[in-house]
Order: C-alpha cells, then sequence, then structure tokens
C-alpha cells in the first residue's frame, strides 16, 4: 500500500508552479525589455551616421521685439542655405544637410522652456535663437539633463559665465553686460579721448554690470563718471536726467537703454540741446534702433554696434570684403543688409557647424572639445576662438559707429559709418573673476 505525502506533494506543485511563474514572467519581461530597448537600439544605429542634422531656432518672433528676432531669423536661415548650398556639413561619412525647426518663445520663460522640449522631442541636434538673457539662462539649465550644443544670440547676463554655470554644450558668440561698458568706456576715452561723463542707466542687472565694465575701462584708460541716474526698462522722460546732465557739461552723456528707451533718451536729448555740448554715446545699438531714431538726433550720435555691415574704407580689407560678399549675400536673399542682431544669428549657427565639423560628430562633448581646442574660427568678424568660460574673443568685438549726416546716406538703411573698433580678451572680463 502506498502512502502519499500530501505535504510534500503540495509543496512539490508550489513549486512547480512558482518556476512556472517565475519562467513566464521572465521571458514577459524579456519581451517588454526587447520591445523598449529595440527601438532604442535601433534610434542609435541610425544616429551613428544621420543623414540630416536638425537646427533648432527659438525666439520671441511675436511681441515687443518681434523685428529684432526676424533679423536673427534670417541671419540663422541664410547661413543653414549657405552650407546646404555646398552639400551640407562635411562629416567623415559624407555630406549631411541641414534642417531649420522653428518656434516662437511668446517672451515667456515656462513657453520657451515648453517650446525647447518639444523641439528636443522632434529631434533636434543644436539650438540657437533667444533674445533676452533670462530665456537664454533658462535653455541653458535645460542643455545640463539634455546636452546639446546651444549659441545663444543674445547678450547674455554676467553671472552665467560664471565657472560651472554654462552648460558644456552652450557657447557664446556675444559677450556679457560688463564687455558692453567696458568696450564703451574703451571708445570713449581711448578712441574719442573723452574723460567726463555722465551716464544714465537702466535700473536693473543689464545697467549694473555696464558700470562695472565702464568703470574697469575708466581705470585702465583714464576718466570718471561725474554723474549717474538710473531709471526703470520703459522709463517715458527723461529730462530731469538731461538738465541733470546740461549743469554739469559733461563730455560725453552715455546712454546704456536698448530699443524704445534707447530712442526716446537721445531724442529728448536732442532736443533739448544737450548735443551742441556734449557727445552723445549710445551703449550697444542696431540699425533697427538706429533707424527709430530722427534724423536730426541720430546725425553725430556715436554708438557701439556689434557688426555693421558697410566696411568700405575700413582698414583690414580683408574684413572688408568678407562684409561685402556678406551683404551681397543677404542681400540676394532678403532683400535688405543685414542688422547687428541678424549677424548674431548668422555666426551662431555658422560657428555651430564648423564645431561639427571638426569633431565630426553631433556628439556635444565632442563638438565642445573641437571649439575649445580651435584657434582658426574664420568668421564674417574675423577670426575668432572660444575661451575657457565658453566666450567668443574676437579682435572686432565691437565697431565704433558714427550717425550719418542725411545727405551722407545711401538709404535709409545706411544709418551710420565706421570710424574704430575694438576687441580682444581685454574686451572680456577677467577669468580669475569669474572663479577660473
Amino acid at each position: 500500500m502506498t502512502r502519499f505525502n500530501h505535504g510534500r506533494l503540495n509543496d512539490n506543485v508550489k513549486r512547480r508552479d512558482v518556476m512556472k511563474k517565475l519562467i513566464h514572467s521572465s521571458w514577459v519581461g524579456l519581451l517588454i525589455l526587447s520591445v523598449c530597448f529595440v527601438p532604442s537600439m535601433t534610434s542609435a544605429a541610425a544616429q551613428e551616421n544621420p543623414k540630416v542634422f536638425k537646427l533648432g531656432f527659438l525666439s520671441s518672433l511675436t511681441g515687443v521685439s518681434a523685428a529684432v528676432v526676424e533679423n536673427q531669423r534670417k541671419g540663422v536661415v541664410l547661413a543653414v542655405e549657405q552650407y546646404n548650398a555646398k552639400g551640407g556639413l562635411n562629416m567623415p561619412w559624407g555630406k549631411v544637410k541641414i534642417d531649420v525647426l522653428i518656434k516662437d518663445d511668446e517672451t515667456k520663460l515656462d513657453v520657451g522652456v515648453r517650446r525647447y522640449r518639444e523641439l528636443v522631442g522632434e529631434g533636434i541636434n543644436g539650438l540657437t535663437g533667444t533674445l533676452w538673457a533670462p530665456m537664454a539662462a533658462a535653455i541653458n539649465e535645460e542643455c545640463k539633463t539634455n546636452p546639446l550644443p546651444f549659441f545663444p544670440c543674445c547678450v547674455m547676463a554676467y553671472d552665467s559665465y560664471k565657472k560651472g554655470n554654462l552648460a558644456e554644450g552652450t557657447f557664446a558668440v556675444a559677450f556679457s553686460p560688463w564687455s558692453v561698458g567696458y568696450l564703451g568706456g574703451a571708445c570713449m576715452t581711448k578712441i574719442l579721448g573723452k574723460k567726463k561723463i555722465y551716464h544714465i542707466s537702466r535700473a536693473d542687472a543689464w545697467g549694473n554690470y555696464i558700470r562695472v565694465g565702464l568703470d574697469a575701462a575708466l581705470k585702465e584708460y583714464g576718466g570718471e563718471v561725474i554723474g549717474l541716474w538710473e531709471s526703470p526698462q520703459g522709463t517715458i522722460d527723461y529730462t530731469s536726467a538731461i538738465s541733470k546732465a546740461k549743469s554739469l557739461k559733461p563730455e560725453v552723456f552715455y546712454t546704456d537703454f536698448f530699443s524704445g528707451d534707447a530712442i526716446a533718451s537721445i531724442k529728448q536729448a536732442h532736443e533739448v540741446g544737450l548735443n551742441r555740448t556734449s557727445t552723445i554715446f549710445n551703449a550697444f545699438i542696431s540699425n533697427v534702433v538706429a533707424m527709430g531714431i530722427p534724423e536730426n538726433a541720430l546725425s553725430g550720435l556715436y554708438a557701439l554696434i556689434y557688426y555693421y555691415y558697410n566696411l568700405e574704407g575700413f582698414e583690414d580689407k580683408d574684413l572688408a570684403l568678407k562684409a561685402k560678399e556678406f551683404t551681397d549675400a543677404h542681400m540676394k536673399k532678403w532683400g535688405e543688409p543685414p542688422d547687428a542682431y541678424g549677424v548674431f544669428g548668422y555666426i551662431s549657427a555658422d560657428l555651430m557647424f564648423k564645431g561639427v565639423e571638426k569633431a565630426g560628430s553631433f556628439d556635444t562633448k565632442k563638438i565642445s572639445k573641437a571649439l575649445l581646442e580651435a584657434k582658426d574660427l574664420m568668421t564674417v568678424k574675423g577670426p575668432v576662438h572660444f575661451r575657457e568660460d565658453h566666450s567668443m574673443v574676437s579682435k572686432y568685438a565691437a565697431f565704433l559707429v558714427k550717425g550719418k549726416e542725411p545727405k551722407e546716406k545711401k538709404n535709409k538703411q545706411d544709418p551710420f559709418k565706421v570710424v574704430g573698433y575694438f576687441g580682444g580678451e581685454s574686451a572680456l572680463p577677467p577669468l580669475k573673476a569669474l572663479g577660473y
């Protein structure tokens, strides 16, 4: 008579059932992993020799700055078309075409971040654009967790350049407000020979750091600020500041305002006759802003500009030739000469593409390394390179321009003549001050 140990039998059955479940769950797990992982492997394999470089452009296409941003867009599109006309990017596996994906940040940080993430989801390989420093800073933070080459088309905040703040792939083709102030101070003292300055300044980080840079230049080249007046962005009436300046009789009335604020302050200074006793100097300007200033107030105005398209008669003949070729191409494409902010866009895209070609890769680390090692990057502003803080060093960081008399203008888009320039590494904050 056979006796059954029901307890042991039940244990064996249970163990068998558990084993079946484990085997089943393992196969399910493997199936799930294969479903999730295979597309990634396929995607990664496809990216080994990509056929297209997707460039994102994100900026404030609507709102008060739309005209300036439209110039940024035109510069980026022109650079892309010029590369594509030559077959695209020169990569180790052959020519790679460039596509541009464009989105509007609506000058709202939350919208800008959301649109950036949308672009990442659409597979961009690099990003340019942004007009204002807070947006550039927000996108830079995004690039720390989602590494991409990011070349802002704007003057970024001073703090952005401090050690550890920039993402690995973020490179600046412009500079910070510190440099705007330093360049202005150098031009006013060294080139124009002016020493006594009355400064009306925007009461925010822009104005604060311009003053720090200005003080550094005045200490180096000799000069002093004999009066300071601050006001918030959007101020309408500047008569009290102008009246104070008239009483002090400065050699230079220096306004660091931009856009509508610059137009209003320069116009009002001219209306009360300040230009008859003092040189009017705007810290940073573009053609779009210049064309908003009445002709009689523009005449004789000095200003710094990132780039001016007409370098006819300039001492650097090679640079003048590059300017003519670039301007001719821009005129052919858009029917107008390039604006300074359009050149931000053009150079941003051009240098990103040069970095990709030098790296022979779309990988952000490799692109960053290639750009930091390169000392032969040629642009429409001449040869440039990037230093440790990812700032662009250029002999022609900014051009000193003077407003033309109405009879001197060839057309309404010819407001200035170039009378000088300033640049080099001294135009950037010392690396030690930034924590390097």
